[in-house]
């Protein structure tokens, strides 16, 4: 089976060298899962792999006005990034019409088993390439992370007004797209009667573990001196990010550590706040190796998402399974979208106050290290094993092949 990727993604190689030079200043969730769900697609056809991607950039990031296009391959796969103007409207334009042709010219062989699966979040790429699988008949599978107009909407609010007004129109006119694709990968179940109203094909993928975390090992002896527990990922307030840090100083206690790593509406504060507390180190936006080290260094990993807005059922934190293929044990609130299979490899905060994060904090961090271990290698194993991107990889690629039938034999 040949496969058309359509994401926002870049290769590794691509991204580092953008992040190195400031072009790219923050590492976006889905490069992450996009990459890691190309390569396990990857390891499952013995097609051809082309992902059509546009660059994470914007344009308050790099003054550069105009990207050439591109093409590299990787681990037999293409990646083409098309040509853009960094600027509103013309970078659509260009994206959209460059992938349509692109599209047109991977997808036109009519004795070749192909199909396209795009994430619908980089509209203007997703909607060339669906035109396209429209134009020659081929399958176009749409993947899920966000509900437009639902899983942003807290974030949202703490916008300016101009940019709610753009935000809000830019996902009206997404919505009227969203279920136009023949088939969809949704993070949660909940995501299908939003986003699915004609009830077409659909799997529940709830996300992977990278598979390459087999060869990391997490030693207790190399953990920090201190008692480390860390958070990573976007630091906004109406992610739970604030209460974590309260409750961590309720706490008081000498002998812990509280590391930080990321960005968002909570920075300033949290700027002041490590100034001030020694125990409370905030290191910013840093390579993703670089994160991933430092969680294998702590004794807790904490995703403190409060789970009372109702865009919550919509998704799966890629941090979940990030912080369990880690080997470091992870506290997490009660997640509506997290399977109850994973409920054994994790511990569970029910109370979301700043009291009850502090309560669970200590009740977690007064067992013994040894005990902490072994609680993340039990998760570590679990989702390395069943959750790992070849895995789920393969899954999507059997659904492909049963609903749209004999074709893909």
């Amino acid at each position: 089976m040949d496969i058309l990727y359509i994401s926002g993604m870049c290769s590794e190689n691509k991204f580092d060298v953008y992040f190195q030079a400031g072009i790219i200043k923050k590492l976006p969730q889905s490069q992450k899962y996009h990459h890691l769900l190309i390569e396990g697609l990857r390891e499952n056809t013995r097609g051809r792999v082309l992902a059509i991607s546009s660059y994470p950039v914007k344009r308050s990031w790099a003054k550069k006005i105009f990207f050439w296009a591109q093409t590299e391959s990787i681990h037999e796969i293409t990646y083409r990034y098309p040509f853009f103007f960094n600027m509103p409207i013309l970078r659509q334009i260009c994206l959209g019409v460059s992938s349509f042709i692109y599209s047109i010219m991977f997808l036109r062989n009519k004795n070749k088993n192909s199909v396209a699966i795009c994430d619908i979040l980089t509209k203007s790429n997703s909607t060339g390439a669906r035109l396209a699988c429209r134009l020659l008949k081929k399958p176009c599978v749409g993947i899920v992370t966000d509900v437009p107009g639902h899983t942003s909407g807290a974030r949202r609010k703490t916008l300016p007004k101009y940019q709610q007004y753009i935000f809000n129109l830019i996902e009206r006119i997404s919505s009227k797209n969203v279920d136009k694709y023949d088939a969809y990968l949704f993070l949660t179940e909940a995501m299908n009667k939003v986003v699915n109203p004609k009830n077409k094909p659909h799997i529940v993928i709830e996300g992977h573990s990278d598979i390459k975390m087999r060869q990391k090992v997490n030693l207790l002896e190399n953990k920090n001196d201190k008692i480390t527990v860390l958070y990573s990922g976007g630091i906004h307030k109406e992610f739970g990010i604030e209460v974590l840090v309260k409750a961590f100083m309720k706490a008081n206690n000498d002998d812990w550590e509280l590391h930080i790593y990321g960005d968002g509406n909570y920075k300033d504060e949290l700027e002041i706040l490590s100034a001030k507390n020694a125990s409370i180190r905030y290191f910013g936006v840093v390579e993703n190796a670089k994160v991933v080290e430092a969680q294998m260094k702590a004794h807790l990993l904490v995703n403190p998402r409060l789970t009372g807005p109702e865009y919550i059922k919509y998704s799966f934190p890629s941090k979940n399974m990030e912080y369990m293929a880690s080997g470091t044990p992870m506290l997490t609130t009660r997640l509506p979208g997290m399977p109850l299979e994973y409920y054994d490899y994790v511990y569970i905060v029910d109370d979301e106050s700043v009291e009850g994060f502090c309560s669970a904090l200590t009740s977690v961090l007064s067992q013994s290290k040894s005990t902490l271990h072994e609680k993340g290698k039990k998760a570590n194993k679990f989702v390395l094993e069943n959750k790992n991107n070849v895995t789920q990889s393969s899954r999507l690629i059997r659904f492909i092949e049963c609903v749209f039938g004999q074709y893909y034999k």
